[in-house]
């Protein structure tokens, strides 16, 4: 293999790539899953960095190597001079002195006029065509007569010489044959189309590791409103879960995250520290949505009767807390009945409700069963803080 069809950047660009495979290995295969999925896409980024930097400002320069275009070329001068000495057998100098040039081999002074003109041009150096070209080039500057040119010109005769910085920066150039120039033009290729492709995958995967881990507590980040139906489609939310110890989040903070992901919450508890932080609305995604009412339920409130505070859960229509145990379990066995009767419809929420139960008694056992059955049909998720701590 050929070392030198990358320069350093390149070959930096390749290691970053292929860790990039690592990356998503490791992200797939750790819990709780952080962001080595967002380090990846970052990481191919720079890979693209330094693959475009390689390509601009080593594989683009590279210049083929003539050595070959030359022997050719001097092998076909030295079969036109022989073939002349072959065809001019009698005009060939009988005496050859050691300061004879390469074109007097012939006697040129026997010759008449039409064929001495003739040696003249057949003996004059010639000059390979890509020569030509770059002969042509390099009097087209010389012969500048523009403003530019005349500066040029001037800061030459003041000490600069254009050509020889010309020169200077053009002096030795990585120089390649045909075939390995076309490999290293053809690899270069490969390399930004396959960074590019995997800069795509690194964000798909982003996107796709998002809702997979919006419904796991440990892991989900940036709540967004997102439709529950394609939130719970990819990852089912829990019917009944303990909040963990420790918890990730304060409760208060627990209870604006879920309005943030445009959840309804319903707060079963008597933790007053909690209750008088929650805020009476709150706003879903930065404020761009209209704010969300939190109402206070207390024990003895009848303007506020179950079925409200119900349907109000259910089509999105605000949230409460209840800071009275026995009206929560009230509420509980009401909304038993009403899920029962949207089960057999099959009915659900458009978006998820979660009821947060945050008293030291503990909830009824066959409420909790009910709950995991009718919970995971209809859409509603039950949180019990078994451990109360805000």
């Amino acid at each position: 293999m050929n070392w030198n069809y990358f320069d350093i950047t390149g070959y930096i660009s390749v290691v970053l790539w292929l860790c990039v495979p690592l990356l998503w290995i490791t992200h797939f295969c750790r819990r709780p899953r952080r962001w080595l999925c967002h380090i990846a896409l970052a990481v191919a980024m720079l890979a693209f960095v330094f693959a475009k930097i390689n390509s601009v400002n080593y594989v683009d320069k590279i210049q083929p190597d003539r050595s070959e275009e030359m022997a050719v070329w001097e092998a076909e001068q030295d079969a036109q001079r022989k073939a002349m000495e072959d065809s001019r057998g009698e005009d060939v100098a009988k005496i050859r002195f050691a300061e004879d040039a390469t074109g007097d081999f012939l006697d040129v002074a026997g010759m008449d006029e039409s064929d001495r003109k003739y040696m003249e041009k057949i003996n004059e150096p010639s000059v390979p065509d890509w020569k030509k070209d770059k002969k042509t080039r390099s009097e087209g500057r010389k012969k500048d007569d523009s403003v530019e040119g005349k500066i040029g010109a001037s800061v030459a005769r003041e000490g600069i010489d254009i050509d020889s910085a010309d020169v200077v920066a053009e002096s030795e150039p990585v120089m390649m044959a045909a075939a390995d120039l076309k490999m290293a033009n053809s690899i270069d290729g490969i390399n930004l189309k396959l960074i590019r492709i995997l800069m795509v995958i690194a964000f798909g995967i982003i996107i796709a590791d998002y809702f997979r881990r919006i419904n796991v507590y440990q892991e989900a980040y940036c709540p967004l409103p997102f439709p529950s139906e394609w939130v719970n489609g990819l990852t089912p939310l829990p019917a009944v879960m303990e909040r963990p110890d420790p918890a990730r989040r304060s409760m208060v903070e627990e209870l604006l995250w879920l309005i943030k992901r445009g959840d309804s919450f319903l707060y079963l508890g008597s933790d007053h520290y909690v209750i008088n932080k929650i805020p009476k609305s709150a706003t879903r995604f930065a404020g761009v949505f209209k704010p969300v009412d939190i109402i206070r339920v207390s024990a003895d409130e009848h303007g506020v009767n179950d079925d409200f505070v119900f349907e109000s859960l259910w089509y999105r229509r605000g949230s409460f807390v209840v800071d009275s145990a026995a009206r929560a379990e009230q509420l509980m066995e009401h909304f038993l009945e009403l899920l029962r009767k949207r089960k057999a419809t099959r009915a659900k929420v458009s978006q998820s409700v979660h009821i947060l139960w945050d008293f030291d008694t503990p909830i009824d056992e066959t409420m909790l069963r009910d709950f995991a059955k009718l919970g995971r049909a209809t859409g509603i998720s039950l949180v019990i803080n078994k451990y109360r701590k805000s």
